[in-house]
């Protein structure tokens, strides 16, 4: 089998996607129903991209890791925290610490989504702040104040939870550095080449699932992360064995690094120690291997129906472990 005939058996179910596998300098493209320069919205594969611009702040002694993050989005400055996670949304205490830098990076903020939906709190949160999905979104500054309306689901730095911490990033890098949009330009669309990469609301910039981009911008990005210093620290796994099987539904037993998932475990044929990235809801992977020198880019517009990946991106992934 070859990847061209990996994407074409999934032509029924999946009509469009592009993809390529780049071990060093060998690079293995193949499309079914677009072309290479075909713009897609990557979803969810947009949170390494800004957990790398975030680690570059820390870096350069912009931000700190415990930095509290009322001091750029004060409009956080005093969350509520349910008593229990299945509480009603009134019956609340008061945080009993900041949020800081550091619990938006590994996704402890307080405000996220577990594998039970139904709770109150997050009920709450869908309702107030939850931004994908909808084609009217509210400015960063208004949205803040509907999600300080949202209580914590724990106390920050207490558990891990999915999503919403890096929509708080997003706007945080945006304040710190005036422009969240244009810091990416500086750092790295112009930088890489990624020409056809940016947010697709002028609105609100997502950086927890507002992108779009290419198969090649992906991989001049990915290119330049798989050498960088910073992805030991991106790829360092952060969770607990406990956050861990709270979060199957989303890590499948995997670690959660800055930014995307780290593999922990051999559970799969294509789980590699270090394999870092993430997964969006349209359809979309992106990954580096370190211990392989490679990097897995598959580009869907088939949206995924829950958080368990697809046929297509387990079979994509089988393939890229031969």
């Amino acid at each position: 089998m070859t990847l061209q005939t990996l994407l074409e058996s999934h032509r029924d179910t999946v009509p469009a996607s592009v993809a390529v596998i780049a071990r060093g300098d060998a690079v293995e493209f193949a499309a079914v129903g677009e072309s290479r320069e075909a713009v897609f919205p990557i979803a969810s594969v947009s949170k390494p991209i800004v957990a790398t611009a975030a680690a570059l702040l820390v870096r350069d002694g912009r931000i700190g890791l415990d930095d509290p993050i009322a001091h750029w989005l004060p409009e956080l400055a005093n969350p509520l925290v349910v008593r229990t996670p299945a509480s009603e949304i009134t019956d609340v205490v008061p945080a009993t610490g900041p949020i800081t830098v550091r619990h938006l990076l590994t996704s402890r903020s307080g405000w996220g989504f577990t594998a039970d939906f139904s709770l109150p709190a997050t009920a709450k949160l869908f309702e107030e702040a939850h931004l994908h999905g909808h084609a009217d979104l509210p400015s960063p500054d208004g949205w803040l104040k509907r999600l300080a309306q949202v209580p914590l689901l724990h106390q920050p730095g207490d558990g891990w939870l999915y999503n919403t911490g890096y929509d708080v990033l997003s706007v945080l890098v945006d304040r710190v550095t005036g422009s969240l949009p244009g810091y990416l330009a500086d750092r790295f669309y112009e930088p890489l080449r990624m020409t056809n990469t940016g947010f697709i609301s002028d609105t609100f910039p997502s950086g927890a699932g507002g992108m779009q981009s290419t198969v090649d911008d992906l991989l001049a990005f990915f290119r330049f992360l798989l050498t960088s210093d910073l992805l030991p620290w991106l790829a360092t796994d952060t969770t607990s064995e406990q956050e861990r099987e709270a979060a199957r539904i989303f890590l499948e037993g995997q670690g959660w690094g800055i930014g995307g998932s780290v593999d922990i475990a051999e559970i799969d044929p294509w789980n590699s120690p270090g394999r870092y990235g993430w997964v969006g809801g349209s359809g979309t992977a992106a990954h580096v291997v370190p211990a392989q020198d490679a990097i897995t880019i598959l580009l869907t517009r088939t949206a995924m129906t829950s958080p368990t990946p697809t046929a297509i991106m387990r079979d994509f992934w089988r393939y890229a472990a031969e």
